[in-house]
């Protein structure tokens, strides 16, 4: 049986973009849509953990400004 994994993601727009930020691994991305911010944290989480994407379940939470980021 496989288990999911739950994960926060925040987003925020920037100049064109929306970027998306999760916290629990510290790392970010960006899409030019909203539609696509699901399924880019989740290709993220993936790629940076080697979880199965499947099983990853992203809670994406849009804000109207950026919070501190680890890069700035």
């Amino acid at each position: 049986m496989s288990t999911s994994r739950h994960f926060a993601v925040d987003a925020w727009p920037s100049d064109r973009s929306l970027v998306l930020y999760v916290p629990e691994i510290e790392a970010a991305t960006s899409v030019r849509d909203l539609c696509d911010a699901e399924a880019a944290a989740r290709d993220l989480i993936a790629v940076l953990t080697g979880l199965d994407p499947a099983g990853i379940e992203c809670d994406v939470r849009l804000s109207r400004r950026a919070r501190s980021a680890p890069w700035h």
